[in-house]
């Protein structure tokens, strides 16, 4: 029997408030329980609203919450840190460096020697399929291109945690459906602890060993549901359209629920 891997994240009572430009509170979290084991891969879904950004923002050192506790290896979150990498949308590339001047940037930031660095980033832009573009710049590349070099700058510095807020929403289906398969080969290969937000409740299925489907006003976890499906993941299978209706099921009626509080409020 395999060992159980240990927490790597915790969240205990999260709650999230904002303040509004009229000093009025808004409550982005409800309180939030859930626990990740390192290693793992977990994905977060839900409507626009239901607070994935802003709980990954907290899990990320991005920002604090108003109350309850955030602990990464055991320890509270209090910033950033350097082997915890976001991954967003927007890829976030330095346009007037090329593909490998953006990998190598974190590395050198480090204090890796210029011998180790290129050695390390050069291998990474292999394991991503991009070492022909190495001296291309960002405006050469295609949004999946740009993409695979945003993962692998993140890869190069071997982070133990990889958040990723919606990474592959701009791009066409093909580029998504092979970005997904490259990712999951990578995450097998390394084994960093993942946590993916996204819309897309066939991408949370593909990728996730988890789901956490969230729900709003205010923000709450609405269901954890576990994926033990093998990978690579067939689509058209009739398992993986068994937890593709479960959890539309569930998310609509997360979505119900938050129109009827809209129409309560009116």
């Amino acid at each position: 029997m395999s060992p159980v891997p240990p927490v790597k994240i915790r969240l205990c009572q999260v709650e999230k408030v904002f303040i509004s430009a009229r000093s009025e509170e808004q409550q982005a979290l409800a309180p939030v329980d859930l626990e990740i084991a390192a290693g793992s891969f977990v994905c977060l879904v839900g409507p626009s609203g239901c607070g994935k950004t802003t709980l990954l923002n907290l899990l990320a050192g991005f920002d604090r919450p108003t109350g309850g506790a955030v602990e990464i290896d055991g320890r509270p979150v209090a910033g950033s840190d350097r082997n915890h990498i976001m991954i967003f949308q927007d890829y976030g590339l330095y346009p007037w460096k090329s593909v490998l001047g953006n990998v190598l940037f974190g590395l050198r930031a480090r204090g890796i020697s210029a011998d180790q660095a290129r050695e390390r980033a050069l291998a990474t832009l292999d394991m991503v399929g991009l070492r022909a573009a190495a001296d291309k710049h960002p405006h050469e590349l295609s949004g999946g291109m740009k993409q695979r070099v945003a993962i692998a700058r993140a890869l190069a510095v071997e982070p133990d945690i990889l958040f990723m807020d919606e990474p592959f929403a701009a791009l066409d289906a093909f580029t998504r459906i092979h970005l997904q398969d490259e990712l999951l080969r990578i995450w097998q290969e390394r084994r960093p602890t993942v946590v993916f937000v996204t819309h897309d409740l066939d991408e949370a299925i593909t990728l996730g060993q988890r789901v956490v489907l969230m729900a709003p006003k205010p923000g709450r976890i609405q269901r954890v549901l576990d994926i033990p499906l093998p990978y690579p993941r067939e689509r058209t299978r009739e398992d993986f359209a068994g937890y593709r209706r479960e959890l539309f099921q569930e998310f609509h009626l997360v979505h119900q629920e938050a129109a009827d509080s809209v129409e309560y409020s009116i």
